[in-house]
């Protein structure tokens, strides 16, 4: 099981110069991450200079003055240990589990609110025709696949137009919201709040049982006039604060132009307030997925891509025949954790240069420093690159450690240690035969979908000088080589779109973004 991985191997270069300006890449996937037995319960022992997590006894001294230490492998620093604090076992994989201070909601025997859902769909006017029979039929697909994956799943459905309604299984409108409450943030929440189905019949809704009248609902939904979407993604929220659900998931095709969240104007607020909402989103752990359908308008996807940028979810912008692609990869992308965070811990001899796929924005990352990741499911994979220093060849191996932090789906609070030491060597060609050309490309992709967001141009140049690089130092690395020319090219038609003015261009760009953040290919 190889979750973490170097471009170079298992070596590292004692100079940056070995390999000619190729970066020195890592990359923690979480396709194959597992839940181990054998968990510590209580916090780990930490570094108290560099916050290195001690994952081995082995490091563990006793001095006849100082005590119980241990010195720490990455800044030397040594740290006095309480021998009560000591374990007698450390599997650093399994990691430590933190169980919560305040008793959680008990939502009834077997119902699994991590892997719960509340879709929220647009029924406006642009919905008619054959966008909403797409979306309806790919919408049941993904719930039968549900019901026979996460039975126990809790399941909720919210539909928005010119009114937010929200539906019982068997198709009775148990809650709207209209007029002046659409504008009145407050109102939304006390009304969802204070409902009396939501609150004693939502949470007993398990897919598996109520999969057949589902159905029938979906299926009798008709498109009717403006699109109320922030007011609905509130409504979202709250209900998911009643039923403990770990997913929201919203379809649309059109801007937000009623209520709360309206992007109809040049007015900021709109702007602000899904930056806030994705905000609380994150903090009650709950995960934003948006599938936005192309049409003749903008959706105006820079601005709603913070919900799932800010809480972990997934962004999609498809035409009518990629519609079910995305749900399937929607609905078997298994969420690990909520309020993801994590922490890459490196020597001084190395610096710690970029992070990528956290997001689409660019963001500075210092070693030690919390990076928050929202939801952690298993398509998700960090990218990090390092440079080393001049003073790396005192060390024959030099340490890399990475620290997960979650919350599982009982909100217990879960840290894993994954740590590789690489070999410092001098010689080139045991780095040019160990080198991932395929990770490297990923990495470059992932950085030019950061930059791309507000220099299209650097990202493409980002793109195109990694491509020289490999080709000198890989010329066998094929596949490496035509990912990134696959995504110059995707990359130059949204410039030109953009150049002629084409209104989707800047949806485009975003959901573009997204796709290579996760290293979606084409």
């Amino acid at each position: 099981m190889k979750l973490m991985r170097f471009s170079t191997g298992d070596k590292i270069p004692a100079s940056e110069k070995l390999l000619e300006d190729i970066p020195l890449v890592g990359e923690l996937s979480f396709s194959e991450f597992e839940e181990v037995k054998g968990e510590i319960k209580g916090k780990p022992i930490v570094c108290s200079n560099c916050g290195a997590i001690l994952t081995s006894l082995e490091s563990v001294q006793t001095d006849p003055k100082v005590g119980m230490f241990f010195k720490c492998n990455y800044c030397s620093t040594i740290n006095v240990i309480d021998p009560k604090d000591l374990p007698t076992k450390i599997d650093p994989y399994a990691g430590w589990f933190i169980p919560p201070e305040k008793p959680t909601q008990d939502f009834g025997d077997g119902v699994q609110k991590g892997n719960s859902l509340i879709a929220v769909l647009d029924v406006s006017g642009s919905m008619s025709g054959a966008k909403l029979a797409g979306v309806k039929k790919s919408l049941i697909s993904t719930l039968k696949s549900y019901s026979k994956s996460n039975a126990n799943a809790i399941f909720g459905l919210i539909t928005f137009e010119s009114q937010v309604r929200i539906y019982s299984p068997d198709g009775e409108v148990v809650e709207k919201i209209s007029g002046d409450d659409l504008y009145d943030l407050k109102a939304i929440e006390q009304q969802i709040a204070k409902n009396a189905w939501i609150k004693n019949q939502l949470p007993k809704i398990q897919i598996g049982k109520t999969m057949g009248l589902w159905e029938k609902t979906v299926r009798q939904m008709e498109s009717l006039n403006s699109t109320a979407l922030g007011p609905a993604v509130v409504a979202a929220r709250v209900m998911s604060l009643h039923v403990g659900t770990g997913r929201i998931l919203l379809l649309t095709d059109g801007m937000a132009n009623e209520g709360i969240g309206s992007l109809s104007s040049a007015s900021p607020e709109g702007k602000q307030f899904y930056r806030k909402i994705a905000e609380e989103l994150s903090k009650n752990g709950i995960i934003l997925d948006i599938v936005g359908i192309a049409g003749e308008g903008s959706l105006e996807l820079k601005t709603l891509a913070q919900l799932p940028e800010i809480t972990g979810g997934d962004l999609f912008y498809v035409d009518l025949s990629e519609l079910e692609d995305s749900f399937s990869l929607l609905a078997g992308d298994q969420l690990i954790g909520r309020r993801a965070r994590i922490k890459v811990i490196v020597p001084q001899e190395l610096e710690l240069m970029h992070v990528s796929g956290m997001g689409t924005r660019t963001k500075k990352v210092n070693p030690g420093e919390d990076i928050a990741i929202g939801g952690l499911s298993r398509s998700r994979s960090i990218s990090f690159e390092l440079k080393p220093k001049k003073d790396i060849k005192k060390r024959k191996k030099v340490p890399v450690q990475i620290q997960i932090q979650y919350q599982d789906e009982n909100d217990n609070e879960r840290i894993r240690v994954i740590e590789k030491e690489l070999e410092v060597t001098e010689l080139k060609e045991e780095l040019e035969k160990s080198l991932d050309a395929d990770l490297i490309a990923g990495y470059t992709v992932q950085r030019a979908a950061q930059v791309m967001q507000s220099d299209r141009k650097r990202g493409k140049e980002l793109m195109k000088t990694m491509q020289a690089k490999l080709k000198k130092a890989a010329p066998k690395a094929v596949a490496a080589q035509q990912y990134l020319e696959e995504e110059i090219e995707e990359l130059d038609e949204i410039m030109l779109a953009e150049k002629r003015g084409m209104t989707q261009a800047a949806d485009k760009i975003q959901a573009n973004a997204y796709r290579m953040v996760k290293k979606r290919k084409k």
